[in-house]
């Protein structure tokens, strides 16, 4: 009969948003405030204006694409570039950094979790499907950078040209995210890898990357998101031994007018891109087991630090768990 033995966990990964930090707590009160604005600028109603951003949000799989506005509402503008900016796409990115800042904390049990992960030695990493720039700006507005090792998300690419009047209206986008880049250049996290589009949760080569990165094998990391689909198929992809599933998946936690500001008035104009950014997984599972789930408050994750894997299990050598 074969011996258990406990398996020590080095690694704990963590998604970022809706599992640590409420990302509407700050996006819906500057959409709130800043749509009926623009609708009014443009001559159109606050649906139609919701509709447009929320078709583009939902195309390109991120409510923080830098270049939303410029794609959403550059039809209806009729005066210059210049003046876009300033009266249509600067205060609208300005109010939801400020709003960001204000209301996006951590959810209850996050930085205590963080911090007594520390003093057992266990290294937090993030790995994330948001764009790399605004993943860095939550982290440090909402002051959990500082517990972090390691952050793993995604490139944010521009449009092709061919989506609006010339290039001039994209100049924007790129500037915004080298301002996000300055202002919270000293965060502090020692490494850093923006991850092609392609790699995308549950695709596994994130979480791989961070395994070989802090030289781990997948009985030796947790990781904790908010979606089965993403989170919990990646752990399975990857074959980690541990999936923790936080309550904070859903968005039935926030105000009902909230909830109505994104189901009624930022609903995409067509269901072409529902269920865009669950990527399909590119590769099996490197050890045949299925992730252990669990959910609980954030600070539950504290429990699941050690499993009991078969022996042979652990006589596995790294260079197995590991693609060529």
């Amino acid at each position: 009969m074969k011996h258990q033995i406990k398996t020590q966990v080095r690694v704990a990964s963590f998604d970022n948003d809706h599992t640590m930090v409420g990302f509407f707590h700050g996006a819906v009160p500057a959409w709130r405030q800043e749509l009926p604005k623009i609708a009014r600028r443009l001559g159109i109603t606050l649906e139609e204006a919701g509709a447009k951003i929320g078709t583009i949000f939902a195309k390109y799989a991120t409510h923080d694409y830098p270049w939303a506005v410029a794609l959403a509402f550059h039809p209806y503008w009729k005066g210059s570039v210049k003046d876009f900016v300033r009266l249509i796409e600067r205060p609208f990115w300005k109010a939801q950094d400020e709003f960001r800042e204000k209301y996006v904390k951590p959810f209850p049990g996050v930085e205590r979790t963080l911090t007594e992960l520390h003093n057992l030695g266990v290294k937090p990493i993030v790995v994330s499907d948001a764009p790399m720039f605004m993943c860095l700006a939550r982290l440090a507005s909402s002051g959990l950078a500082k517990y972090f090792e390691g952050v793993y998300a995604l490139e944010c690419k521009a449009p092709e040209t061919n989506v609006v009047p010339s290039e001039e209206w994209l100049k924007f986008g790129h500037a915004r995210i080298k301002q996000l880049n300055r202002k919270y250049a000293a965060h502090g996290i020692k490494i850093v890898r923006e991850l092609p589009l392609e790699f995308e949760k549950p695709d596994p080569r994130g979480i791989q990357m961070a395994m070989e990165d802090f030289k781990v094998h997948p009985g030796q990391i947790i990781h904790v998101g908010d979606s089965l689909p993403k989170d919990g198929v990646l752990g399975l992809t990857a074959g980690l031994r541990g999936f923790f599933y936080t309550p904070y998946y859903a968005i039935g936690h926030l105000p009902p007018e909230y909830l109505e500001f994104i189901t009624e008035v930022l609903k995409p104009e067509t269901d072409a891109f529902a269920g865009h950014g669950a990527t399909p997984a590119t590769a099996k599972p490197l050890v045949a087991v299925p992730p252990m789930l669990a959910q609980g408050a954030f600070g539950d994750v504290l429990n699941h630090l050690a499993f009991h894997n078969p022996a042979d299990y652990l006589e596995l050598r790294q260079s197995q768990l590991f693609r060529a």
